[in-house]
């Protein structure tokens, strides 16, 4: 079953609402939505760059005939391009569970993030937690009807007597596969390095949605449009999809370079017609 599409106002359309309309509770109480299953190509792109990347009239088409969740502020609003899944994106389950509890969600939101990272965004105590933390934040996710993607768990982030195939696949929705992104500039590697990491995951889950990470602006040496697009060629057959990323330099990438939607574009737009994962 496919997952529940919801669209909100288009994006820069002017309010005339109160605050508290620019909010909407989250479902509570009922099912989680279901995730796609493999018959979709599962695309994830944020906000901040989505419209122009799909703006490109082969990635417009590329993502309509897929599932694609976009990353959302709760002062943002959905692209109207192609139908989208509104996702909100969390480094911290403390802050996603207080803003499920204190019904902070922006309007449509379906879909949590958990992306615990290595970096200050992401509190001390949930880094060294990191299992019990994903865990939670996949139970509230789950109890409030909405679905969860989280990073596949890198053994070395768990004490040495728990790196366990069983602890290092998050009880999430979607798994991302997101440090798979430091080999995108060898398509070699890039395939072995997900092949290896979906050949955990699928020891644990056979059926749970993946998908690899892949950016447009990675740490070190510039990444070119035909190697994301290589990389997705030769990992189709392993994954449900691709969490894109489109970073700008931060905390969680101080040695970033600018932004560049513009490659991302390039790269899906030269994949070929009728490209789907079928992992």
């Amino acid at each position: 079953m496919a997952a529940v599409v919801a669209v909100a106002a288009p994006r820069g359309a002017k309010h005339h609402h109160h605050t508290q309309h620019l909010f909407m509770p989250s479902p509570t109480g009922g099912q989680p939505i279901e995730a796609p299953t493999s018959r979709h190509t599962i695309w994830l792109l944020a906000e901040a760059h989505f419209d122009q990347v799909v703006s490109v009239a082969p990635v417009r088409a590329l993502f309509a005939r897929g599932v694609v969740y976009e990353p959302i502020t709760p002062r943002q609003h959905p692209s109207t391009l192609v139908p989208v899944i509104p996702t909100a994106d969390f480094h911290a389950e403390s802050q996603l569970a207080q803003a499920i509890a204190d019904h902070e969600l922006a309007t449509g939101v379906r879909a949590v993030i958990y992306d615990n990272e290595r970096f200050a965004n992401t509190p001390t105590v949930e880094q060294d937690n990191i299992r019990l933390s994903t865990e939670r934040a996949a139970a509230v996710a789950r109890a409030a009807g909405l679905q969860s993607i989280c990073d596949f768990i890198e053994s070395d982030r768990l004490p040495s007597g728990e790196r366990t195939a069983q602890n290092e696949v998050p009880p999430c929705s979607i798994v991302g596969l997101n440090t798979v992104q430091q080999s995108e500039r060898s398509t070699a590697r890039y395939r072995a390095v997900v092949a290896r990491d979906v050949a955990v995951i699928r020891s644990v889950d056979p059926s749970v949605p993946i998908i690899a990470g892949l950016s447009s602006n990675p740490r070190g040496t510039p990444v070119t449009a035909a190697e994301l697009t290589a990389d997705m060629e030769a990992t189709a057959g392993l994954v449900n999809g691709y969490w894109l990323n489109v970073p700008a330099p931060g905390v969680g990438c101080p040695a970033c370079h600018a932004p560049d939607p513009g490659l991302m574009a390039e790269a899906l737009a030269a994949l070929p017609a009728g490209f789907a994962t079928t992992g």
